[in-house]
């Protein structure tokens, strides 16, 4: 039902409420296109047009927040647009989505990828949270090629090249989400300036290890360690290949010591991933057995955590093969033999946990281990290898592999039967 009155503030402050669950239409009488909708509850300024046997209907504000002649007006505008052919209400849908915070599209984004990893989260929040955190607020449409190119020049100086890769491939990941979920309504990705002007930081991919000359002092470091949780750890590291997180997740539970064998759950790519162990690794499990405290194969300091970060252990290590490889006993020798001649001291190994996952590459690869048995000791994604995913090895065809390796490394470690594990 509709009625015609002179759409003014008394005129308007009169009209009575409708009914609950009902609304009322009255038009102006004279700009037929500028009405007011009542309901139980609101009054609601808007312009109807049928332009083209298609009807138009925009809303224009409350009554009480906007006034009749501001609506008036405002309704005068919005005819002579909507006669020109604009969609009106695709306008302010668009700038509505334009409005879409940095924050806001973060947040969804996160929301529609439910399956991430923990890890793959925390690095997301702390790019945006500490890198790109002046960005959160603002408009994700606002955000420009310049203002890519400055923040991506300033992380690298700041923080390291490949940490300002890291943090805009997260903006770019956010972008291209937010522009998808919003029918491409923003701009294109800024982030692609970097790419046109080859501004990506070059980053060269890490190929260190230990090399077999020092493996003999360095497992013997390893072995002086005081938390033999710590020195199980990195020995599990180097004599299977594993990744860091891979190892310090393992649970009693996916050990099976009569089949000698272990299965990491969660892995890189998302596949279980067995392996047979060697007569060391054997050992050095039964060994572990005697520090266990809870679930985790390698405890942490509280009773329900596994071992959070080893590496404040290292500068032992680095300390200890330094005095094994000068051939002194106490750092006042080493002290007093570098005053004698520095240029004589060699300095001791340093080195981080996926250095010996390539460690045990280097030598897998010395002992000519087929190409097909590394990657699946590695758990290596077939990817486009078309003939890898139709070789299955099982666990046991790799124990043979598995025991030459830990075989090779002993060799060049050289431990005596009482130093493999203290």
């Amino acid at each position: 039902m509709a009625q015609n009155i002179k759409l003014t503030k008394t005129n308007v402050d009169k009209i009575p409420s409708a009914e609950k669950g009902k609304q009322i239409e009255y038009y102006d009488s004279e700009l037929p296109a500028f009405g007011i909708r009542v309901s139980a509850t609101s009054k609601s300024y808007f312009v109807r047009k049928w332009i083209n046997g298609k009807l138009s209907r925009v809303t224009l504000g409350r009554h009480g927040v906007i006034s009749a002649d501001t609506a008036r007006k405002m309704a005068a505008d919005a005819t002579t647009e909507i006669r020109k052919g604009v969609d009106l209400n695709l306008e302010k849908s668009k700038a509505k989505t334009r409005s879409i915070t940095f924050a806001k599209a973060f947040e969804q984004f996160l929301e529609t990828r439910n399956g991430l990893k923990p890890k793959t989260v925390a690095m997301y929040s702390d790019h945006v949270d500490r890198l790109l955190v002046s960005w959160k607020k603002k408009p994700i449409a606002e955000i420009t090629c310049d203002m890519v190119a400055r923040r991506h020049t300033g992380i690298s100086d700041a923080n390291g090249k490949a940490t300002a890769n890291s943090a805009m491939r997260t903006f770019r990941a956010i972008y291209n989400f937010a522009r998808s979920v919003t029918g491409n309504v923003i701009p294109e990705n800024p982030a692609h300036r970097l790419s046109q002007t080859k501004q990506w930081n070059k980053i060269e991919r890490r190929r260190t290890f230990i090399k077999p000359h020092l493996l003999q002092p360095w497992f013997n470091a390893v072995n002086d360690l005081k938390n033999p949780v710590v020195s199980g750890h990195l020995l599990l590291l180097v004599f299977t290949g594993l990744r860091k997180n891979e190892a310090l997740n393992l649970k009693w539970a996916d050990v099976d010591l009569q089949d000698k064998s272990f299965t990491i759950v969660n892995t890189k790519n998302s596949q279980p991933h067995t392996l047979p162990m060697s007569g060391f690794l054997y050992d050095l499990f039964v060994d572990l057995q005697k520090y266990r405290v809870n679930e985790y194969v390698f405890p942490g300091v509280q009773d329900d955590s596994h071992l959070k970060d080893p590496r404040r252990n290292f500068l032992h290590i680095t300390l200890h093969t330094m005095l094994s490889l000068n051939d002194v006993n106490s750092e006042n020798e080493l002290k007093a033999k570098a005053l004698a001649n520095p240029d004589s001291i060699v300095p001791g190994i340093e080195f981080t946990q996926h250095d010996l996952r390539r460690t045990f590459i280097t030598v897998a690869e010395s002992l000519d281990i087929s190409y097909a048995a590394l990657k699946r000791l590695l758990n290596h994604s077939d990817g486009s290898d078309v003939t890898g995913g139709y070789l299955q090895i099982t666990t046991d065809r790799l124990r043979d592999p598995m025991e030459r390796i830990s075989k090779r490394l002993l060799e060049l470690m050289k431990p005596s039967g009482e130093e493999i594990l203290q």
